[in-house]
């Protein structure tokens, strides 16, 4: 190679080599200071991608696994419940033997039967009163029926019934009802808690049929007949009930309330064509007096007291029942979240190898690099000497 004044290639070779292992040191340097093996997408996309992938996995599990947790409470929330009523029947089984016994007066039995109706009471309130997050875990005892709608509406607008979800509607609550014809749909109102909701309504129904619209919202179900009139609006005075300026009133009704059922999400929501393998749906039986069998019955005389005590073992045999099954859930959920926690370690480790740098042998990449680094420096200083040593050439 020639030497010269004018262009410098010693210097341009060591200055190109000081860069080279300057960016490579701070590549190092980047990675060790965040920790990270791919500190941005130009390290490595690939792994970018992927780990971006797990580590939203982990962050699905870890919501999984307290979602199987918070499970578990709710079902010793409704098991503890049914310990409570379980301690009741105890009761009302000695009270209905003490009363089947001759021993015993009538006047007394009238005593044992005052406090075997509170303790059934009992049995009720802890039914409506056991819930979690607004949910009514053992059912409830009553759902809410319609008040009196005038026979005139349901003859002319071909509404037949209302319905109420105990849990959304108080009793007494004033509805009022619209009907928008030129939109096709129903507006029910609550006035009372001043919430409403809009549904659509397509056609009306076939000849000799009903169609049912749940207003959800609002706790309210809408039956209406054939004989409906998609054609002409309804407003409230069309549906006043007599004496009032209200559609319709909801009172208290015999139904009987839906057992609870929940569905707890323990995985990312992985799919076995369009049904869910990472869902846990749980039934609680429902812990009323009327779904253990005790309705209407008493201690007044010998006869109604073994009729009573026949009902009280069914009672304790349902509540058993509805026990081991809370037991069997909760003993799920459990390893569910076990396993959720095997899984989260797993894909944290992948996650971690694609990731996270290794810090051994990163820093000797790096004590490598400030070596060359400190070379070319030295090499660069020795290069730009040159051309001052070829001055002499001249002398």
């Amino acid at each position: 190679m020639p030497l010269t004044i004018n262009t410098n290639i010693s210097a341009m070779v060591a200055q190109r080599s000081l860069a080279s292992a300057n960016m490579r040191s701070t590549s190092s340097l980047e990675k060790l200071s965040s920790g990270s093996r791919v500190p941005n997408a130009k390290a490595d996309a690939a792994a970018l991608a992927i780990g971006t992938g797990l580590r939203a996995d982990v962050s699905s599990l870890e919501q999984a696994k307290l979602n199987a947790q918070q499970g578990v409470s709710v079902l010793q929330i409704a098991d503890g419940a049914y310990q409570n009523t379980t301690d009741i029947l105890m009761r009302l089984k000695a009270l209905a033997s003490q009363s089947m016994s001759g021993q015993v007066s009538d006047n007394e039995r009238d005593f044992l039967d005052t406090e075997y109706q509170e303790l059934v009471s009992e049995i009720d309130r802890i039914a409506s009163a056991t819930e979690f997050n607004g949910v009514k875990l053992l059912g409830g005892t009553n759902t809410l029926e319609v008040g009196v709608v005038g026979s005139d509406v349901a003859t002319a607008d071909g509404i037949v019934a209302f319905a109420f979800d105990a849990n959304k509607v108080t009793n007494g609550d004033e509805f009022d009802v619209f009907y928008d014809s030129g939109n096709g749909t129903f507006t029910i109102a609550n006035t009372d808690q001043s919430v409403a909701q809009t549904v659509d309504i397509a056609a009306a129904p076939a000849a000799g049929t009903t169609a049912t619209y749940n207003f959800s919202d609002i706790g309210v179900t809408l039956t209406i007949n054939d004989t409906f009139s998609t054609t002409a609006d309804i407003g409230t005075a069309d549906l006043s009930t007599t004496g009032g300026n209200q559609n319709f009133t909801a009172v208290a009704g015999t139904g009987s309330a839906a057992a609870a059922q929940l569905a707890f999400q323990v995985g990312i929501g992985t799919t076995n064509g369009t049904n869910s393998v990472d869902t846990i749906e749980i039934t609680i039986n429902q812990g009323s007096v009327n779904a253990l069998g005790l309705t209407g019955t008493d201690l007044q005389d010998t006869n109604n007291s073994r009729t009573a005590s026949d009902a009280i073992d069914t009672a304790i045999t349902r509540v058993n029942t509805a026990r081991a099954e809370l037991g069997a859930f909760m003993n799920r959920l459990e390893f569910a979240g076990n396993n959720i926690s095997v899984a989260i370690e797993n894909t944290e480790s992948a996650r971690s190898s694609m990731l996270d740098v290794d810090v051994a042998s990163e820093i000797t990449k790096f004590t490598s690099e400030q070596t060359l680094i400190q070379a070319g420096v030295s090499m660069l200083a020795q290069a730009n000497q040159q051309p001052g040593l070829l001055l002499r050439l001249l002398q």
